[in-house]
């Protein structure tokens, strides 16, 4: 069986100028990895230089009734911006609004305790915050709609305090060991309301005090000249059981280190380190995906529903994006050796390439 050391969170991601790689239980008070030295080539620049090299991340996925909404944040440090996907998938329609953000000193907070990320355009207003001390995490959304899409509000709260709640802190290595990615994972339950207003084609409709179950993750990361990624994050509540992963496509680089990656399983407030996957398209990513471990603890097949296709150009920084919808069926195996066999899970698949 695969296991993975997991320690408490140490007290910053960043010491003596190098990486705290590992697996850790709860959050950090700060998700901040400013400060290595030489990350790009051993090279002894300027902070100013490699922290700008830093870019930030907020991922959100949730489902809620027969809704998967996905939410992104990305800091690019010249202009931020925002995308919101609402998926229906009992009736496959899809809805997808986005904002562009413009230069701020930060768009996403270090600070884990307590803040909040925001896109204030009048049209596309998303507000996400977290306070521990309230024991609270919201999200808010009010969408302005046109012709082909409805004006869109909702509002959801979540507590930390929930049994079903779990978080983890990950520091894994980004292409070379003097680099590194940090991430806080947390699985949540949400309760609120979501409400579609009449079109010249539907009627107003709401949705409230329902239940759903979320995926938060926040990363921060040392990004090369060009960047690719697979990432899968899916969330929601399955034969009355609360499930939520992460997993990232496999890298070779760093195959025989033991937290190279930030695969994550939750269920139930439990937390499931799981290893490295592979990932694979053979008819391309619009067709079946395969994804397997070597483990024995991850069985899963992804097959594509809808396909959102996103390209965004400013200054030298060019993103191509694709948000796959579709369903996950297989099986996952806890670190406690239970099998959680999934059929017809809705979530999605990320396949991004940046450049900055």
């Amino acid at each position: 069986m695969y296991s993975r050391q997991i320690n408490p969170p140490p007290p910053s991601l960043i010491k003596n100028g190098k990486p705290v790689f590992g697996t850790f239980s709860g959050h950090v008070s700060k998700l901040d990895i400013r400060g290595l030295h030489g990350p790009f080539g051993g090279v002894p620049l300027p902070s100013i230089v490699t922290n700008f090299r830093i870019k930030s991340s907020i991922s959100f996925v949730f489902s809620f009734g027969p809704f998967i909404i996905s939410i992104i944040f990305f800091d690019a440090k010249l202009f931020g911006f925002a995308e919101i996907n609402i998926w229906n998938e009992e009736t496959g329609r899809k809805y997808i609004y986005k904002a562009i953000m413009g230069p701020r000193r930060r768009f996403i907070p270090h600070n884990m305790e307590q803040g909040f990320c925001a896109s204030f355009n009048r049209h596309r207003y998303v507000r996400i915050s977290w306070d521990r001390r309230r024991d609270r995490i919201s999200l808010i959304f009010n969408l302005k709609g046109d012709s082909a899409r409805p004006s869109v509000q909702a509002a959801f709260t979540g507590h930390y305090s929930d049994p079903s709640t779990v978080e983890t802190t990950h520091c894994v290595p980004l292409k070379t060991w003097r680099r590194c990615s940090a991430s806080c994972q947390s699985s949540v339950k949400f309760y609120g309301s979501l409400t579609f207003e009449k079109t010249s084609k539907s009627m107003a409709q709401t949705y409230s005090e329902k239940e759903g179950q979320g995926l938060f993750v926040v990363t921060r990361s040392y990004l090369g000249y060009i960047t690719y990624s697979q990432t899968i994050y899916a969330s929601g509540i399955y034969k009355n059981h609360n499930i939520s992963f992460v997993l990232e496509n496999f890298c070779s680089d760093f195959q025989e280190c033991e937290f190279a990656d930030r695969n994550a399983l939750f269920v139930d407030g439990k937390f499931t380190p799981l290893p490295p996957v592979k990932m694979t398209q053979p008819f391309g990513i619009s067709k079946k995906w395969i994804i397997q471990d070597t483990e024995n603890m991850v069985d899963l097949t992804f097959e594509p529903v809808s396909n959102n296709f996103r390209e965004l150009s400013a200054f030298i920084t060019k993103i191509q994006l694709n948000i796959i919808y579709g369903k996950f069926e297989g099986v996952f195996k806890t670190k406690d050796g239970e099998d959680i066999r999934i059929a017809g899970f809705g979530g999605i698949a990320r396949d991004q390439m940046l450049r900055i």
